[in-house]
């Protein structure tokens, strides 16, 4: 039996909602990508993130709340509508990137846990940012203070070969156990159309979604859409996991994993488009919302000629999308192509990694619109099984006027 759908958010307070008919331009997506990407986070330490994503929220008189395991939603409920177009759109996007915790401090000596997966090959006599863990912020929002520096000694692998924990030595005061220790390189900055960070996995993909959030609220666009921003993807899936199987979801809801991934090995072309994913490294999703998407994306296409996407498998990870559809909701998944996947640069040296600002932009443009465009989803199937069954009936007399045996040995032989 169905549950009853439920919103997982509240309405926003009457004194923050916009007034009727009052329309406003939504924040360009750079803007929110400056303020977002520099805020330190790994897995279980996304407090930051999650602060900021909050006060977005507010003040845009959008739904802010936090589950039972700490993963946020922010809710857009514009005018209800009816049928297929009642369906809630949930824009899923994880809030944590790989970082090291430390574990343990021996006067400048640093004991260090690596959250997230790289190739112990990188690492060694790297330089680390110290960052205090989110427990001792000052309650301003700005996110864990800055601490200092350390420099990496040694590097310990786990068995497959990723950095399991590292020893480094603090350059300025040492930092106490719980604070973070992450890559120095850029924290955020706009490059023309290149937007680089420490983490654009998956901050940017939360950006996205802000974005897309920001855009359905300014044009007070009707149906229900809803941003979940996870915890702990990095370390398997978890904050994701944890809300679908506990059916934290509207049961009807067609859930969308927001994503950067790797572009490396040919699998897509940065500056080439918000990618339709039809699956990732371990699964497969829900054929009809690709195909939906894809719809979607190239109707955009046609009326607007800058516009352009991709569709691909995008088999370089694994993302949120396998846990939705694997928990029974109707899944499907965009990204845009990464550059130095989870810092992997060049010659084992860690790297900022980086998108194409314009993907970014556009794939925010996307999902505001499969927003609007809901009702098409079960008709897209549907739609592309009449395609087959004209040209099947148009071909039918050809097909039967040369009907094909089997002649000796196996070979095929025409009959009239």
């Amino acid at each position: 039996m169905t549950a009853p759908r439920t919103s997982p958010t509240p309405d926003a307070p009457a004194s923050r909602r916009r007034a009727p008919g009052a329309r406003r331009e939504p924040t360009p997506i750079a803007g929110i990508a400056r303020g977002l990407l520099p805020i330190p986070t790994a897995p279980y330490l996304e407090h930051g993130v999650l602060a900021y994503i909050r006060r977005f929220a507010e003040e845009r008189g959008l739904g802010f709340r936090l589950d039972r395991f700490g993963n946020g939603y922010v809710r857009h409920a514009g005018r209800r509508r009816r049928g297929a177009a009642a369906r809630p759109l949930v824009l899923s996007a994880h809030t944590d990137h790989p970082g090291f915790v430390v574990t343990a401090v021996r006067g400048r000596r640093i004991e260090l846990e690596f959250r997230g997966g790289l190739s112990a090959a990188y690492g060694r006599g790297e330089r680390l940012r110290l960052f205090a863990s989110p427990a001792r912020e000052d309650g301003t929002g700005g996110g864990p203070a800055a601490l200092g520096l350390a420099v990496i000694d040694e590097v310990a692998a786990d068995e497959r070969g990723r950095i399991r924990s590292a020893r480094a030595t603090a350059a300025d005061a040492p930092p106490r156990p719980g604070d973070l220790a992450l890559w120095d390189v850029e924290p955020a900055r706009v490059r023309g159309r290149r937007l680089v960070a420490r983490g654009c996995d998956d901050l940017a993909g939360c950006a996205a979604v802000l974005s897309a959030l920001d855009r359905a609220a300014a044009a007070g666009a009707p149906g229900e859409l809803i941003g979940l921003f996870t915890r702990a993807e990095e370390v398997g899936l978890l904050g994701a996991s944890a809300a679908a199987r506990a059916r934290l979801l509207p049961e009807d809801a067609v859930v969308i994993a927001v994503e950067t991934s790797s572009a490396s090995g040919g699998r897509a072309r940065s500056g080439g488009g918000p990618i339709v994913r039809v699956g990732d490294a371990m699964h497969l999703f829900s054929p009809a919302v690709a195909l939906w998407m894809s719809g979607v994306a190239q109707e955009l296409a046609r009326e607007d000629g800058e516009f352009r996407y991709q569709r691909k498998l995008m088999d370089g990870g694994v993302t949120e999308a396998t846990a939705y559809d694997l928990y029974g909701y109707e899944t499907g998944a965009l990204c845009v192509a990464l550059a130095n996947y989870h810092n992997a640069g060049p010659g084992d040296r860690v790297a900022a990694e980086s998108v194409d600002l314009r993907d970014l932009d556009a794939m925010a443009r996307l999902m505001a619109r499969l927003l609007g465009e809901l009702a098409r989803l079960p008709r897209a199937r549907r739609s592309l099984l009449a395609r087959y069954d004209r040209l099947v009936r148009g071909a039918g007399p050809r097909l039967r006027s040369r009907q094909v045996r089997a002649g000796p040995g196996g070979k095929g032989s025409a009959t009239g």
